[in-house]
């Protein structure tokens, strides 16, 4: 079986790779994996022979904690942050006094005699010691396990320093040694500049899931239920699978399930990306963290808790972002032996430094190699940079499912689409109507077709029934005698005559003239043409289609330009296959595919050398899915699918494939720069901290050596921030937005409209404020609050990120009378317009 356990007291890589190589050695124990930046780790084991009490128990003889896995442990990241900047402050305060008593007389401040000197220095150091003692008893955990880690090459730098100072004071007070050059001031100074370094590190690290704590964040504190007819507010925890939930513009729906009442305009930037809104109404679905744009809503809770779509994201991301790239492994297997060549490394130094030279000197370059080098930059080289991006391909509706298809992604130079759901909607729908008669006629064609295909529940009569009623409205004709013939149609009868509908099966003579020509037209372009005959007469003309989705075309230009082969399979035949590639402009096509046609197809491309990536949506694309080196599933598929594919589209927007391809290549990028910076930092520091330049008057001490250590972390962590900087593509000018039923229902939202969607046609003023103080989505409802409860506010809309709220007024208010709303909440307002 495969488990997952919370593991507490990791520093370093050097760590992780310890109880990875120690787990991996017992009976049982077929792969285990730390992941330091999640401090946990999974472990698969034969159960029958190891249980997960004696994993632990292994863990735990280490000098680490280990329990099973527990989310709700996250929240001690929060707390081992304040506790790194508590123990930093601390042990500052002690540190200046020390460095004014062993560095002032080189400036010629007033000192003590060398006796009171020497003491007040070895108590400082002695309280800043015992301030950050932690890394002694880590250290020396860890060094007695075999697993020695960064705190035992800082422990024994510290450490030297102190008792040869402290063995130099002791010749002082007795008086063999009249005066002496100290490292008390090294000792305290490592201590305190490597908790400073971890404190900054701790603090940057949790910014590269900023994306996950942002979704995290959206969910309210309490949501409004309806019961009875009566509402009441709940805490968001103790909502229930069925519950009737009302939410109101400007909140954010809390979980997923179906419209009972209402319509409104939703954005779901948060979950795929897509900043245009979407027009919903009753039956329709919607997601956690979508938000109320316009309008009112009434939802059935459908999925709550951990079942939510929302939540799913979060875990996926998070399990992402701790799992490990294949490029990782070089890292790790440097790290399991780095502190054990340090160590000898700073032997030698000692040695040879002792041996020219004098005792204090061999220390002092000893303690420096010991210092300075840094396991801690090679371990969080990869996971910091996995990490960050995970979470902005999150934020961009792009779900990889493990740092394995994040760094695979770059090298794609082949994208296999399927059609159906995946260049197209997905479901097909009315694009012409021909007929033979005037407009009168006309209509009541289109009512008879409505009234016959309203009695079948086929897709393609749904799709005509739709079609009609838009166009002549719901009213029906009271037609007698239907019936429905198996693989041709439904026969009906009204006002003495006989009508059919349905393929070319039901005619017993082709059409002729007008009608003929546009049944051709129709079928060269790959669309199913549905007859309506008059006692055996053609009449008029259905053609379907399923449509192309408005990205398609953009989507597969913008992977031709950066040099990607295209192709796309379809279990449709020829005809409709070439016609749609045509329209898309992919050159090369597979028609009448199979679900092992398509997996053949992808084995085909890799064969002849090909990265290949497939994209689908459905049950029947998951062998392909498979079968490529990385699935691409659209998140609007099915479960199946999602479930075989490496990375996930959340939106089913095409234009995400070539994001996820540059985000992985710039993550692979990322992750290279870290790794090269973290080897040349560490083999061109140690020879420096040897002394190796030293006839260069070029050297180091423990101080400076400890400040570069804690720097060199710093710096990969900072530089694996870069990539929340990553831009995805640009969005266009409009969009179309379905509603998610089998039949296409569509609203085109371009910029104008989101203009009417956001200002309501009685509004006659609009005021956007600058209000500072805002840190949390707490503060947006406090702010959204208070501007609401002024007399004559339309509506507010409130974004933390710019530090502004936009007010829509149904009357001239004052700008004073608002800033003192928002003054009287506990913000302030910088300016209003």
């Amino acid at each position: 079986m495969k488990e997952k356990f919370s593991v507490t007291g990791m520093t370093c890589s050097a760590c992780s790779a310890g109880i990875e190589r120690t787990l991996n050695k017992k009976a049982g124990v077929k792969k285990a994996e730390v992941f330091l930046m999640s401090e946990s780790m999974t472990v698969e084991y034969d159960e029958k022979i190891i249980s997960k009490e004696e994993i632990i128990a292994c863990v735990v003889a280490l000098g680490y904690g280990a329990s099973p896995y527990d989310p709700k442990n996250e929240r001690a990241k929060s707390d081992k942050t304040e506790i790194l900047k508590k123990r930093f402050l601390i042990s500052l305060i002690f540190l200046i006094p020390l460095l004014y008593f062993s560095m002032g007389g080189m400036i010629r401040l007033p000192q003590p005699s060398e006796k009171i000197n020497y003491t007040l220095q070895l108590c400082f150091t002695l309280i800043v010691m015992a301030i950050n003692f932690r890394f002694f008893t880590n250290g020396t955990k860890a060094l007695i396990h075999g697993v020695a880690n960064m705190d035992t090459l800082v422990s024994l730098g510290s450490l030297a320093s102190f008792l040869y100072s402290l063995v130099l004071t002791i010749g002082v007070y007795v008086g063999k040694i009249a005066h002496a050059h100290m490292f008390y001031e090294s000792a305290a100074m490592i201590l305190t500049l490597v908790t400073l370094g971890k404190w900054l590190e701790e603090r940057s690290s949790k910014r590269t899931g900023v994306e996950v704590e942002k979704l995290i964040r959206l969910m309210p504190d309490t949501v409004t239920v309806e019961k009875d007819g009566k509402q009441s507010q709940i805490p968001f925890s103790d909502i229930e699978k069925g519950d009737t939930l009302v939410v109101k513009q400007g909140d954010y729906i809390p979980v997923d399930g179906s419209i009972l009442e209402g319509s409104a305009f939703v954005d779901r930037a948060a979950v795929t990306g897509e900043s245009m809104p979407l027009e919903v109404s009753i039956g329709d679905l919607v997601t956690g963290a979508d938000i109320v744009k316009s309008g009112f809503l009434k939802i059935k809770a459908e999925r709550v808790g951990a079942d939510t779509t929302l939540s799913k994201i979060v875990r996926m991301v998070k399990e992402a972002g701790a799992s490990k790239a294949p490029i990782q492994k070089i890292a790790d297997k440097i790290a399991g032996v780095f502190v054990p060549a340090v160590t000898l490394i700073a032997v030698i130094t000692f040695l040879i430094w002792i041996s020219v030279s004098s005792f204090s000197v061999a220390a002092n370059y000893a303690i420096s190699v010991l210092v300075i080098s840094c396991p801690c930059a090679l371990g969080l080289a990869t996971p910091v940079a996995v990490m960050a991006a995970t979470g902005k391909g999150m934020s961009l509706g792009i779900l990889y499912k493990d740092a394995e298809a994040l760094q695979k992604a770059e090298r794609i130079d082949c994208v296999l689409l399927v059609k159906t759901a995946t260049l197209t909607v997905g479901a097909p729908v009315v694009t012409d109507f021909a007929c033979i008669c005037e407009q009168a006629d006309r209509e009541s064609l289109l009512r008879l077709a409505a009234s016959i295909e309203a009695k079948s529940n086929h897709p393609i009569a749904e799709c005509i029934k739709q079609y009609a009623e838009t166009q002549v409205g719901e009213e029906k004709i009271a037609i007698e005698n239907y019936r429905y013939e198996t693989g041709k149609g439904a026969i009906a009868e009204w006002d003495g005559k006989t009508y059919s509908l349905g393929n070319e099966k039901l005619l017993n003579k082709l059409p002729v003239g007008e009608i003929l020509k546009k049944a051709n037209a129709y079928a060269e372009e790959g669309k199913t043409v549905v007859y309506l005959l008059e006692n055996g007469e053609t009449v008029a003309l259905f053609a379907l289609a399923d449509t192309l989705k408005e990205t398609s075309k953009e989507a597969v230009k913008a992977l031709h330009d950066a040099k990607i082969r295209t192709a796309m399979l379809t279990g449709d035949n020829e005809r409709v296959a070439a016609a749609v590639a045509k329209k898309v402009g992919i050159e090369e096509y597979f028609a009448s595919a199979l679900p092992e046609d398509k997996a053949a197809a992808v084995e085909r491309v890799r064969s002849v050398g090909g990265y290949v990536a497939m994209v689908g949506d459905g049950i029947n694309d998951s062998p392909a899915l498979k079968a490529a080196d990385v699935g691409i599933a659209m998140g609007t598929g099915t479960d199946v699918a999602i479930d075989s594919a490496d990375i996930v589209l959340v939106g089913g927007d095409l234009n995400a494939v070539k994001d996820a391809i540059d985000l992985s290549k710039a993550a692979v990028k990322n992750i290279r720069q870290n790794l090269f910076w973290a080897f040349f930092y560490n083999c061109v520091a140690i020879p420096v901290a040897a002394g190796a330049f030293a006839f260069l008057d070029f050297t180091l001490n423990p101080m400076i050596a400890a400040a570069c250590m804690s720097l060199s972390s710093l710096f990969v962590v900072t530089n694996a921030l870069r990539l929340n900087r990553f831009k995805g593509r640009q969005r266009g000018e409009q969009v179309v937005c379905t509603n998610g039923c089998n039949v296409q229902k569509t609203a085109v939202v371009t910029k104008e409209t989101e203009k009417n969607i956001d200002q309501p046609k009685e509004t006659v003023m609009k005021k956007i404020m600058k209000i500072e103080g805002m840190m949390c989505q707490h503060c947006v409802r406090h702010v959204k609050t208070a501007l609401e409860g002024v007399s004559g506010v339309e509506s507010v809309e409130v974004d933390l990120e710019k530090k502004s709220a936009t007010v829509l007024l149904k009357e001239d208010i004052s700008g004073e009378i608002l800033s003192k709303a928002v003054t009287d909440a506990g913000y302030d307002v910088i300016s209003d317009e």
